[in-house]
C-alpha cells in the first residue's frame, strides 16, 4: 500500500521515494538514505541481506516515510521504520525505529547505519547538558558518545541517538569511507512490548558545530512519537 499525501515533500514510484537529492529504495532498508553523492543515511541493518527481510507495507504521512518489515530470522521480529523530514531545518531526517515480537522473548538488537566518505571527525558527549567535542580516538569510540559531527570541506554531516535512549555508537574505517552503526535496543524484548528509539542525521555548511549544537538541543527536547 502507498499512500501520499499532498503536502509531503516525498516523491514515490513503487517502492522507491525521493526528497531533493536524497532517495530510500523501501526494499534495501539497509541502505537508508542514499544522497547524489553517494552518502548513505539513517540506513536500517535488519542483520540479512534484503531479501532476507519482507516489506510488509509502506505509506507516505506528511513528511514521515513509513515502512514495515519482517526480518526472516529466528527472532521474530516486525520492524517499523519511519524516515521524517525536518523541514524547515534544512537537510536534516529524524529515523524512528520501533520493534516487536511474536516470541515469548527475543533478540531486540537492531543497528541505524550511516555510510558516508570519510573527513574531520568530532565526537560529542554531553557534559552538563551541553555537547563537549573531542577528536576521534584511535582505538574505538568512547561507551559515553553521545553524536558523530564529521566535517568535509564546504559540508557537514551530523549524526546523533536520542540521548534519553539507551544505545551503542560503534565506529568503522573502510579506505575513504566512514560508517557509524548505532546499536539500539540493548535489551531483551518481550511479547507484547513496542521498543522505540530515534536517530537524526543532519547536513549542514563548513565545520558547523553551533548548529548541530542547536540541532541537537531541539532533538533532545523534543517529545517521543506516540504513533508510527
Amino acid at each position: 500500500m502507498t499512500v501520499t499525501t499532498s503536502t509531503t515533500p516525498w516523491e514515490t514510484a513503487g517502492q522507491i521515494a525521493r526528497q531533493g537529492d536524497s532517495r530510500v529504495d523501501l526494499a534495501d532498508p539497509a541502505a537508508g538514505l542514499v544522497r547524489s553523492g553517494g552518502d548513505h543515511l539513517l540506513g536500517v541493518d535488519l542483520r540479512g541481506p534484503p531479501a532476507a527481510g519482507r516489506l510488509v507495507d509502506h505509506w507516505i504521512r506528511g513528511s514521515d516515510l513509513v515502512a514495515i518489515y519482517e526480518p526472516a530470522d529466528p527472532r521474530r521480529l516486525r520492524v517499523t521504520a519511519m524516515w521524517r523530514s525536518l523541514e524547515p531545518l534544512g537537510t536534516a531526517w529524524e529515523l524512528v525505529v520501533s520493534s516487536q515480537t511474536g516470541l515469548v522473548e527475543s533478540d531486540s538488537a537492531i543497528a541505524v547505519r550511516c555510510d558516508v566518505a570519510a573527513g574531520d571527525p568530532l565526537i560529542g558527549r554531553i557534559d552538563h547538558g551541553r555537547l563537549a567535542w573531542a577528536p576521534l580516538p584511535q582505538a574505538s569510540l568512547p561507551s559515553d558518545a553521545a553524536c558523530l559531527l564529521l566535517r568535509r570541506g564546504a559540508e557537514t554531516i551530523f549524526v546523533a541517538v536520542h540521548p534519553a535512549e539507551p544505545h551503542r555508537l560503534v565506529l568503522h574505517r573502510d579506505g575513504d569511507r566512514l560508517r557509524l552503526d548505532c546499536w539500539l535496543f540493548s535489551t531483551t524484548i518481550e511479547k507484547g512490548v513496542l521498543l522505540r528509539s530515534r536517530v537524526l542525521a543532519a547536513v549542514g555548511g563548513a565545520g558547523e558545530t553551533a548548529w548541530a549544537e542547536s540541532l541537537f538541543a531541539a532533538f533532545a527536547a523534543s517529545p517521543p512519537p506516540l504513533t508510527t
